[in-house]
């Protein structure tokens, strides 16, 4: 069993056209059931198969907000964590997709990790696998429920 979420921004459940396939009706019900189970999902196969299309599907059929990015070679392990932005003229640095994920609780689709760097899949295999991630700021990602999340009453 897994349950459809209630979206705090609909706009980022995706909504795609889909033809329900035999196939990829097949591969969908096995990405839900690593999901329902808890784990990350890696789709892997050629150019234009529908990878992105039965993760859309995925989302969207359990009403999650998906965040995206695409990585290529010239993706830094900064960049994972940070994406410039201008407003009002001016370059402000904000939080990436990852860090919207993860703070928001969105799933984070990552394409093309095959064109990344080594060391940026590394840091993405230590995210998934350890669920902590130190960022260059000084802020750790820890996975929920880590103890190290509970309030220090000391003070």
């Amino acid at each position: 069993h897994c349950p459809v979420r209630q979206p705090q921004r609909p706009e980022l459940v995706p909504d795609v056209a889909f033809v329900d396939i035999p196939q990829h009706v097949e591969v969908l019900k096995d990405m839900l059931l690593d999901w329902s189970l808890g784990h990350h999902l890696l789709l892997v196969g050629n150019q234009g198969v529908g990878k992105n299309k039965l993760t859309d599907r995925l989302l969207g059929l359990l009403c999650c907000e998906r965040e995206y990015v695409q990585l290529h070679r010239d993706t830094t392990v900064q960049s994972l964590t940070l994406a410039p932005s201008l407003k009002a003229g001016v370059v402000v640095w904000e939080d990436s997709p990852l860090l919207r994920a993860v703070k928001e609780g969105r799933c984070l689709v990552v394409d093309e990790a095959d064109k990344a760097p080594l060391e940026v899949v590394c840091v993405l295999k230590a995210l998934c696998e350890d669920g902590e991630l130190g960022l260059p700021d000084g802020r750790t990602i820890v996975k929920r429920g880590d103890s190290r999340l509970a309030e220090d009453r000391s003070e």
